[in-house]
């Protein structure tokens, strides 16, 4: 059942210290995996873009610019991102089609991505490598698999929001953290950072820019199901849309009819508007109904980002 990400995760607090036993155990779990497990190396190269803390930190909008910059210079001809389908009932391995797969099929990241390149949904990554080479892909974006040990990485990014940061620098479920920030940092390449600040000085700095127009003389009444819904409602204060409302949900939140009449309630006159993730998981004959504002982020020097991709 999806949950919101719990306030106390950014704070060293009682509640905190109190589940900090469990985070040892998580942690001994972990390392186990670590340790033991063995990867499948894929003959195709594989990039794999992650995080750290358990929640949005922008994975997907990164993924997705890193997309383009593969595309745009030709350095890979035959991408497919892989995925686990957060949040979708299918284990796969399979490849996504938007005109038979929704949200509840393979997950509202996995629709999203689909819209620009072939995507597989593969709990077990490894078995999602193997039908990406017998498609005849050339190369595998893993999306947000950083911790995952079943496939090998040849690059691996770590994704941080800047504003978001690590929080209280605990492992789960004390603290947002899924391993401790020095493993994975041993794990990548480089950071990548979100947000438009700057916590790491080596990182590679971003920039988010919406792409989609609409009327900014009206008010709106927005509403978000994300890790961190409230930067959702801060991007719209920040490119100027009157909010006469906000409504935050829980992550991947599967929408109902219910949630919708709801909404449209509280909006009254006013119109709703949500994000490019979360309009996915609308019921079909409501999505009209709903503004969705469209963001691209882009990266400050993506020569140096190409410098890792070339072959």
């Amino acid at each position: 059942m999806p949950l919101k990400t719990p306030k106390f995760w950014q704070s060293d607090n009682l509640l905190a210290r109190a589940l900090l036993p469990l985070s040892w155990l998580y942690g001994y779990v972990y390392r186990l995996k670590q340790r033991f497990q063995k990867p499948y190396t894929s003959t195709l190269p594989v990039l794999c873009i992650g995080g750290v803390v358990a929640g949005g930190s922008g994975k997907t909008p990164v993924l997705q610019a890193l997309l383009k910059l593969i595309m745009e210079h030709k350095i890979y001809g035959r991408p497919v991102i892989l995925t686990r389908g957060y949040g979708g009932s299918i284990k796969g391995p399979l490849m996504v089609d938007l005109s038979k797969h929704t949200a509840k099929d393979v997950g509202d990241e996995a629709m999203i991505h689909a819209q620009y390149a072939n995507v597989l949904v593969a709990k077990n990554r490894a078995d999602g490598a193997m039908l990406a080479e017998m498609m005849g892909a050339d190369i595998i974006l893993m999306d947000d698999g950083l911790q995952n040990t079943s496939l090998h990485k040849d690059i691996s990014f770590l994704v941080i929001n800047s504003h978001q940061s690590l929080g209280n620098g605990f492992l789960l479920p004390a603290g947002s953290l899924r391993e401790p920030l020095k493993d994975a940092l041993g794990k990548c390449e480089a950071v990548i950072e979100t947000g438009g600040g700057s916590s790491f000085e080596s990182a590679f700095k971003t920039s988010m820019a919406v792409t989609s127009s609409h009327n900014k003389d009206i008010s709106y009444f927005g509403f978000a199901g994300l890790g961190h819904p409230e930067k959702f409602k801060q991007t719209l204060v920040d490119n100027g849309f009157k909010l006469a409302g906000f409504k935050e949900f829980a992550d991947h939140h599967p929408y109902t009819e219910s949630d919708i009449k709801k909404l449209l309630h509280l909006a009254g006159a006013h119109r709703l508007i949500t994000t490019q993730k979360d309009a996915i998981r609308i019921p079909a004959q409501y999505q009209t109904m709903i503004d969705v504002l469209m963001i691209e982020l882009s990266f400050d020097n993506p020569e140096k980002i190409l410098e890792i991709l070339a072959p």
